[in-house]
């Protein structure tokens, strides 16, 4: 018999059991390519006992690994995919208006704290974007594991990554820019506010540390500046405590990437990779040492990472959205005659001039 503690799972009763449920019936994952995504399915496999069996780089790429032909019969991991019958669990906008985002909750299978909560629905609006949620997937599903009784054990947040100038903390917090968001940036408020309705959803839990380590992070930052003398004897100004906060996250950031690159040669900033296989689709050998690393900072020792993957690809697009769009979008996925296979609003309608919709279409 299998002892749910070994694994992580608390006895607990708790009616909200929904990612619990889901993953006794459906462990097999497809996870998004860069850092959000690979932790993400790291804490699935230790403590969901989920299997990765595809990848996805959110753009133009579904790897399945040999075994897995269907697109749609396992769970997307960050990422958003627009087929009624396709799990998905991520943090991205993905509902034009109120109508929509009901139709989204009604299907039941699609997972997000943009629609997590009824007092928290986040929609294309200019409040929606405003008040969004501002972290990574990984964020929200230790948050949301825990509130159903899953035991999430995270390494020392202080201890040293190896082979790196960083934190295991600052890798965490990496995940969708959750650092410098929380405390340099112009939506401090709107984080705080989140990492509030995390930290409610699982109090004394791993979301907590994960909180307390950025808190404290912040808290040292305007020490320094309180222990230089101010100029004219007078007192510090906001800007000497932002510019020291921003110099902090930058510094790291910098030195996440250089992780990247040096060990795994990721050319992107936020662990992410557009391939991960070769001429004759098997793994990489820097994609799967990417992966079993991180893995080794949870105790995974024997991560198994499939070899050989069949390609699906579509084409990636980015424009700005137009209430023309809006019909067929919502009738059946098309824009401009294309099926759109997955998709997600990266900025608010307010962006005079940016392409704020970025969208995968015809993927075969």
């Amino acid at each position: 018999m299998v002892n749910l503690l070994d694994h992580g799972i608390s006895t607990l009763k708790n009616k909200n059991m929904k990612l619990r449920k889901l993953f006794d019936d459906n462990p097999n994952i497809i996870i998004n390519t860069d850092i959000d995504g690979i932790l993400s399915g790291i804490i699935l496999c230790k403590f969901c006992n989920c299997n990765i069996v595809g990848f996805t780089n959110s753009k133009d790429s579904v790897w399945l690994a040999d075994g897995y032909d269907d697109l749609y019969k396992y769970v997307y991991i960050d990422m958003f995919v627009t087929n009624d019958e396709a799990i998905c669990i991520d943090q991205h906008v993905v509902a034009v208006n109120d109508a929509h985002m009901q139709s989204i909750i009604k299907l039941g299978n699609k997972y997000s704290p943009q629609s997590d909560d009824s007092n928290n629905l986040r929609v294309f609006s200019s409040k929606g974007f405003k008040y969004k949620y501002p972290f990574g997937t990984v964020q929200y599903l230790i948050a949301q594991l825990e509130s159903e009784g899953v035991k999430i054990f995270l390494p020392d947040l202080y201890a040293s990554v190896p082979n790196s100038k960083i934190k295991i903390g600052d890798l965490l917090n990496r995940a969708d820019d959750t650092m410098q968001t929380t405390i340099s940036s112009k939506y401090m408020k709107n984080a705080q506010d989140w990492w509030n309705w995390l930290d409610k959803k699982a109090p004394n839990g791993s979301i907590g540390k994960m909180k307390d380590y950025l808190e404290k992070m912040a808290s040292s930052s305007d020490e320094v500046v309180d222990a230089t003398n101010p100029v004219n004897g007078k007192k510090h100004k906001k800007e000497e405590y932002e510019t020291r906060r921003k110099k902090i996250v930058g510094d790291i950031k910098a030195k996440t990437k250089d992780y990247f690159m040096e060990q795994f040669q990721c050319k992107s900033s936020d662990g992410g990779f557009s391939n991960i296989v070769d001429k004759h689709n098997n793994i990489l050998p820097n994609i799967e040492k990417y992966i079993k690393a991180i893995a080794l900072l949870f105790g995974i020792e024997d991560l198994n990472i499939p070899n050989h993957y069949i390609v699906h690809k579509g084409e990636a697009r980015r424009t700005r959205w137009l209430d023309i769009f809006e019909s067929d979008f919502l009738k059946d996925y098309t824009i401009c005659g294309h099926k759109i296979f997955s998709y997600a609003f990266i900025y608010g309608p307010d962006n005079d001039g940016q392409t704020n919709f970025s969208f995968t279409i015809d993927m075969k």
